[in-house]
């Protein structure tokens, strides 16, 4: 028995046993992804096989593509790329080729990664076909961007500011001589800098300016894969802190010393769909 294998999974807190029965098909994504010890979004490439020696192999397991990282254990060596090897519920739910968001519990840790299924969902072929035509990053379905109202209500009570706004330029950030010591690291964030223009204050005094600084990691590693990343005209809602993350909390524009905003966890950055959510919480 490799005894190695079951203490990596005590430090985990993965179930090499199997998790509970959940549905096939839940009403409630974010439940299922709060359940789950690691979520990920991939392509099926093969039925019936696995993706390393000492994974036993059955009409059940599939191997799937990585295509982004949303959830996992830090321990855990999972990124965009690996072939995973995930024991399903229903093979005949798959086809090669298919695109859908995994939510699972760990299983066998080796040379590879290999986990059970709790639930999937179905990536729609119009999202991935978009995708396929030169998006920079794979189709992933909404639930990346679901969190439960206790998440966000949290995540709206630390936020220094919670504004409505539109994104009006993006550009690298150049590290000043004088500034931070660079660090090389394997999770460089490569730092950019949005300018968001205020449409709105939902929680915090008045913008000075109407503009804002927001410093955000554009590297998708898995070290950031839950930062929201930033394009010119895009139009949301921000929960935003003082920068306390790249090293440097202000920023010269226009002239004048302003403060510069992160905005880096699940939930931070939402559509203006959820504006209503967002008021509601936010009374509460």
């Amino acid at each position: 028995m490799n005894t190695s294998r079951f203490f990596l999974a005590g430090i985990l807190g993965v179930n090499l046993l199997g998790a509970p029965a959940l549905p096939q098909a839940t009403s409630n994504q974010a439940a299922l992804a709060k359940q789950s010890s690691i979520v990920f979004a991939g392509t099926v490439s093969q039925f019936g096989a696995t993706s390393f020696a000492g994974v036993p192999k059955s009409a059940q397991t599939i191997v799937v593509r990585v295509d982004i990282v949303l959830k996992k254990p830090s321990a855990v060596s999972l990124k965009k790329g690996d072939n995973v090897t995930v024991e399903v519920k229903d093979p005949s739910a798959f086809r090669d080729g298919t695109q859908a968001t995994f939510y699972t519990d760990g299983w066998i840790f080796g040379s590879g990664v290999a986990v059970k299924e709790l639930g999937h969902r179905i990536i729609v072929s119009e999202v991935a076909s978009a995708g396929a035509a030169g998006a920079s990053e794979p189709p992933v379905d909404q639930t990346q961007n679901q969190i439960s109202d206790q998440e966000l209500q949290d995540r709206l009570k630390s936020a220094d500011f919670v504004v409505i706004g539109r994104v009006t330029d993006v550009h690298r950030w150049t590290v000043p001589k004088s500034g931070v010591p660079q660090r090389v690291s394997e999770h460089d964030p490569d730092w950019h800098e949005a300018v968001v223009e205020v449409q709105s204050v939902l929680k915090g005094a008045q913008v000075k300016g109407n503009k804002v600084v927001v410093r955000f990691p554009a590297r998708n590693d898995v070290a950031w894969v839950h930062s929201p990343k930033f394009a010119k005209n895009q139009q949301g809602i921000f929960c935003l802190n003082r920068d306390q993350t790249s090293g440097m909390s202000t920023e010269k524009v226009g002239g004048r010393q302003v403060t510069v905003y992160t905005c880096l966890g699940h939930g931070d950055s939402l559509p203006m769909s959820d504006a209503p959510r967002v008021r509601t919480l936010l009374k509460n």
